[in-house]
């Protein structure tokens, strides 16, 4: 695919538009849809968190690239998240802006339209979930809006086929129609409302119909409301002392949507009174959790069934027969042993396939319906205790696909200090790539695979919130909990699993390429001398363990003496599934041998709580620049190590040995909190002439 560079052409395409919106309105579905790219979607707050481009085939032929940008309530006080979006705004090198906005809340996106228009060379206004505002007994004109605001207007329903080959063909329409127009100012005939011109505050809430808002002070205090009709374009935004107040600049001129919008009447369903109940939604999160864990791990169910038949198709019936064949037709012992040894890693990992793909069903359906973010609305008190806010919820839950996506989407927290905390909890959060190692551990030790991994992942939780208590006081902040609510709905079953086999085919291409990649080297490593010298899979004097000798003693408080333990966790910092692949190579079904039952807890311990893989720490590099990062990584692996002991010491040795470590954890967080005070005392000093445009910035 050819890309187009900012105000640069590349090979057909004629020009880049972009996608410019409140949040959670449906730019990445429709970016989707125009592209047919695999951008994340979910009906919840803070999905795209950077600039994603991708060309599009319109109508007639024409081409165009198409950028997604992060969702952004106005260009002119952009917070943490939406700078990003802003950034490419002001960057230029685009032919127009097309403003997404939610039928049910139009009222508000307008003023994003509006700011829009004063900096985009073009300006169209694409309307979403018009299916939604019918049903709700609303309406919307949409030649009577075009009319209005002197731009051209067009309603769609993102899900539909039809309507998207119809906004294709209106592209290309409306922007060749807008180019002959001499000048690049607004389009003639719009009607700007001079409330909304150099406003400094944010669009925090509107009189729109169907929106639910959710706002929580630092003190503590929570209310959520609801507007049921509208009739005017009204602007408000957040006051600096937390009051809400109107634009500065007053009203003067003011868009009347009477006669040509309603956002109907909205009823309050069955669904929204049950979760958006704390005794109720919280606690069906957890059974849910619970059943789908039982499906995919539970003995005889269809998650460990599909799991070893898929395993012995590709180790037994691919990989022992291949090397099989290699040693009949007389080739070298280290060809069929490196056969043997790839497929038994490959086959192993590959057949977690089913049960992944059954607990990741589950979390795209709660991700489409919105249930994600009555979730976060009714868990933002118990982060609340902690020092986050509910938003961490979302960058929680990403956290058990992906630690890296989740430390992206932490951008969408009210503040930098939030996020740097988010950003240290996560790697506790067990993402997917753990998964595998896990099994491989419980499946040699554990008679009840599915109590176990409910254990574990149960127990990733604890440390999660265990870890954000103790940064609370490293790094002190507070934030107003300010969040739009998303509309309830029944999730598109094609959606859903279009998601979900991109994400399948996603893991399937890292198992392919960087974890077979890894085994090939590591089977090298294990297989010949630094003299080159064939001496078998991991034979006397190979070069892993010349390498990895020294490595194995930080293994022994653990009662790990193997040095191919220590190897296979250290494989751990390229991709996580590398753990599971390497100790399949080494012991397949026979990893009981290696280790006893308390130092597998040890172990399972130490990879729940070590420093995630290159990519998840690329990605905290991204926000938090690398030497800080790479610091953390190494933090967070010296504590797993502390931990990984004290729960050895403690099961073998009883309280006083595990008392020992846990003074040296005590030591290590006091130690690190003094440092970090200091630093922050420092950096305001040096800094504190600038601190109210940094609120500012951060707000």
């Amino acid at each position: 695919m050819k890309r187009a560079k900012s105000g640069q052409k590349s090979g057909k395409v004629q020009t880049r538009i972009l996608l410019l919106g409140n949040p959670n309105c449906g730019k990445s579905t429709l970016f989707n849809a125009l592209t047919g790219g695999h951008a994340k979607t979910g009906n919840w707050h803070g999905v795209t968190v950077g600039v994603s481009e991708r060309e599009a085939v319109l109508a007639e032929g024409k081409r165009a690239v198409i950028a997604d940008l992060p969702g952004i309530y106005s260009l002119s006080e952009p917070n943490m998240e939406e700078r990003f979006a802003k950034a490419e705004v002001d960057k230029g090198g685009y032919d127009a802006a097309l403003v997404v906005a939610d039928a049910l809340t139009l009222s508000r996106s307008l003023r994003l339209f509006f700011d829009a228009a004063r900096t985009a060379p073009r300006v169209l206004l694409a309307v979403t979930m018009c299916d939604l505002l019918k049903r709700r007994g609303g309406f919307l004109d949409e030649k009577a809006l075009s009319r209005k605001i002197g731009a051209p207007v067009i309603c769609i329903n993102a899900h539909s086929r039809a309507d998207i080959r119809r906004l294709k063909a209106f592209l290309v329409r409306e922007l060749h129609r807008l180019s002959n127009r001499e000048g690049d100012c607004a389009p003639s005939g719009m009607e700007i409302p001079a409330s909304t011109a150099g406003s400094g505050g944010r669009s925090a809430f509107a009189s729109g119909s169907n929106v639910r808002t959710a706002f929580q002070t630092s003190s503590g205090g929570r209310t959520a409301f609801q507007t049921n009709s509208i009739s005017e374009h009204l602007l408000t935004s957040a006051g600096r002392n937390g009051q809400t107040e109107h634009s500065c600049e007053g009203r003067e001129r003011e868009i009347s949507l009477a006669g040509i919008w309603s956002g109907g009447a909205y009823r309050e369903s069955r669904a929204d009174k049950f979760l958006y109940n704390p005794f109720f939604a919280v606690p069906l999160f957890f059974l849910t959790m619970l059943a789908v864990f039982f499906v995919a791990f539970a003995n005889k169910m269809p998650g460990v069934v599909l799991k070893d038949l898929l395993e012995r198709a590709i180790s037994e019936g691919i990989g022992k027969n291949l090397a099989a064949k290699i040693a009949e037709a007389g080739a070298a012992d280290a060809a069929s042993g490196f056969v043997s040894a790839l497929f038994s890693g490959l086959g192993m990992l590959l057949s977690f396939l089913p049960q992944i793909a059954i607990l990741y069903f589950a979390l795209f359906l709660m991700e489409e319906s919105g249930y994600m973010s009555a979730l976060a609305f009714m868990t933002d008190g118990i982060f609340r205790k902690v020092g986050l806010t509910g938003r961490a919820a979302f960058s929680v839950l990403m956290g058990f696909g992906c630690s890296a996506a989740a430390i992206l989407t932490t951008r969408g927290l009210e503040n930098k200090r939030l996020q740097k905390r988010a950003i240290l909890i996560l790697p506790y959060v067990s993402c997917s790539a753990k998964m595998p190692v896990y099994l491989a551990v419980v499946s040699a030790f554990f008679e009840h695979k599915f109590l176990a991994l409910a254990a574990i992942y149960f127990t990733g939780l604890l440390f999660v919130f265990a870890a954000a208590f103790l940064l609370k006081a490293i790094f002190p902040a507070d934030g107003d909990f300010v969040m739009e609510i998303a509309h309830l709905q029944i999730p598109s079953l094609r959606l859903v699993l279009k998601s979900l086999l991109f994400y399948l085919k996603q893991f399937i291409m890292k198992i392919a390429t960087v974890v077979a990649a890894v085994l090939v080297v590591m089977w090298f490593m294990l297989s010949f001398t630094f003299s080159f010298r064939y001496v078998g899979e991991g034979g006397s004097g190979c070069m892993a363990e010349i390498l990895c000798r020294g490595l194995r003693y930080l293994f022994y408080p653990m009662g790990i003496r193997d040095w191919r333990i220590a190897l296979s966790a250290v494989t751990g910092l390229i991709a996580k599934e590398s753990v599971a692949g390497m100790l399949s190579v080494f012991y397949g079904e026979e990893l009981s041998c290696a280790m006893s039952a308390v130092s597998a807890l040890a172990f399972t311990v130490f990879i729940m709580t070590c420093a995630p893989c290159v990519s998840a720490i690329a990605a905290a590099a991204k926000e938090l620049g690398w030497k800080t990062a790479l610091g953390y990584a190494a933090a967070q692996t010296g504590i797993a190590f502390l931990l990984s002991y004290a729960v050895y010491g403690m099961l073998m040795h009883g309280i006083a040995s595990s008392a020992v470590i846990a003074a040296a954890l005590i030591a290590v967080a006091a130690g690190s909190a003094i440092k970090y005070k200091r630093a922050g005392r420092k950096r305001e000093k040096i800094y504190g002439r600038r601190a109210d445009k940094a609120q500012r910035f951060h707000r």
